[in-house]
C-alpha cells in the first residue's frame, strides 16, 4: 500500500503545546525560564514570527489550545502572532477525511492513496497567508474550551486512569508491542461499539458519561453512513470491521501513527504521562502534512525510530535539536 502526500509550496511548521506555553511565559514574563531554554524559545519565536510575515512559513493553530485552562488570552496572543490566525481542521474532521479516501481505495481495490496538505485545512493556507499579508489587519483567534473546562479536565482524568490501569495489566502480562499494536488497529472501532451500546441502553453515570456515549454513537453512525455511500450496504458492521482489519486502514496516516504510539505507551514500563494522549492526537493528525514537526524529546525519538519522518517526508525534532531547527530556517 503506497501513501503519497503532496506538501505545501510554503513550508508548514507545527509546534508542541508546551513550546507555546514557554513562549507565553517568556513573552509575558509569567515565569523565569533558565538561560538555555529562554534562548531557544526566544530564537524559535522570532524565527517563526519573521518568516510568516515574509510569506515563507505557515505556523497554524492546530488544536494545541485544548488543554490551556489558564492565561488563555495571553496564550492566544502568542499563537495569533505566529499563525496570523491560520488554523487547521478539527482532528476528527481530518481523520474522517482520511477514512473516506482509504475506504474508497479499499472498496475499489486501489493500492495507492494520494493526500494533500489542504486535507488538513478548511481553506488553502497558502492562499490565506498571501491574502492576510496584503491586509494590515489580522483577525484575532479566541476559542472557548469545548464543553467547558471541567468537562475537559474530567475527561482527561478518566481517560488517563483507564489507560494507566490497562498499561499496568499489560506489563504484568508481558504484552509485547507487536501484540498490542494489533489490538490498537481495531481498538477505536471496538470503543465506538461500546459507546453505541451504552447510548442505546440509556444508562449513564452522569451528564459527561451521556455526552461521551452520544458523541461515540454519532461518530460510529457517520462511519457507517460513509461505508454505505461507498458499498450500498446499510448498517454493514461486518464490512466496517473488515476495513479496520485491512492494510488500507493500517496504512492510513492517522491510524498508522496513533496505533504505533498507543502500542508504545501501553506496553512501556514507565507510567503514561498526562500529556501523552494529546501528543498522540496531534502527531497522528498533523505530522504527515507538516514540513517540520517539533514535539517533545520522547515522542520525537519514537517517531524517528519507527521511520515516520522518512515515510511522510517530515523533519521531526524536539526543541533541543538546535542544529536541525537552524538548518530548517536557513533554507527558507
Amino acid at each position: 500500500m503506497e501513501v503519497k502526500i503532496t506538501k505545501s509550496e510554503i513550508p508548514i511548521i507545527w509546534i508542541d503545546t508546551s513550546i507555546i506555553n514557554h513562549m507565553t511565559m517568556w513573552k509575558f514574563k509569567l515565569n523565569k525560564l533558565d538561560g538555555d531554554l529562554e534562548e531557544k524559545i526566544s530564537k524559535l519565536y522570532n524565527a517563526i514570527y519573521t518568516n510568516t510575515r515574509k510569506g515563507k512559513l505557515i505556523c497554524p493553530l492546530a488544536e494545541q489550545d485544548e488543554e490551556i485552562w489558564v492565561e488563555r488570552d495571553k496564550w492566544f496572543d502568542v499563537i495569533r502572532k505566529l499563525s496570523l490566525s491560520i488554523k487547521t481542521k478539527a482532528p476528527l474532521d481530518i481523520e474522517h477525511n482520511q477514512l473516506k479516501y482509504f475506504m474508497k481505495a479499499y472498496v475499489n481495490g486501489d493500492t495507492t492513496v494520494t493526500l494533500k496538505y489542504t486535507d488538513a485545512f478548511y481553506s488553502d493556507p497558502v492562499h490565506e497567508l498571501k491574502d492576510i499579508l496584503k491586509s494590515p489587519v489580522f483577525i484575532d483567534i479566541k476559542r472557548n474550551i469545548p464543553f467547558g473546562k471541567e468537562y475537559q479536565k474530567n475527561l482527561k482524568k478518566s481517560i488517563y486512569q483507564a489507560m494507566e490501569e490497562q498499561r499496568k495489566k499489560n506489563v504484568e502480562a508481558n504484552v509485547t508491542f507487536d501484540q498490542q499494536i494489533r489490538e490498537e488497529y481495531i481498538g477505536e472501532l471496538q470503543a465506538l461499539f461500546i459507546l453505541q451500546r451504552q447510548f442505546m441502553s440509556g444508562q449513564f453515570k452522569d451528564d459527561n458519561d451521556q455526552l461521551n456515549a452520544t458523541c461515540g454513537a454519532i461518530n460510529l453512525n457517520e462511519q457507517l453512513v460513509l461505508w454505505e455511500s461507498l458499498t450500498g450496504k446499510a448498517m454493514d458492521y461486518k464490512g466496517l470491521i473488515g476495513f479496520y482489519k485491512s492494510v488500507h486502514h493500517k496504512s492510513m496516516p492517522f491510524s498508522n501513527i496513533s496505533c504505533n504510539l498507543y502500542a508504545c505507551i501501553m506496553t512501556a514500563k514507565q507510567p503514561i504521562r498526562s500529556g501523552d494522549v494529546m501528543d498522540i492526537k496531534h502527531a497522528s493528525t498533523f505530522l504527515p502534512f507538516s514540513n517540520m514537526y517539533i514535539t517533545d524529546r520522547a515522542i520525537s525519538a519514537f517517531l524517528k525510530k519507527r521511520g515516520f519522518d522518512k515515510l511522510y517526508n517530515t523533519t521531526v525534532c524536539y526543541l533541543g535539536d538546535t542544529s536541525v531547527i537552524n538548518d530548517f530556517f536557513s533554507k527558507l
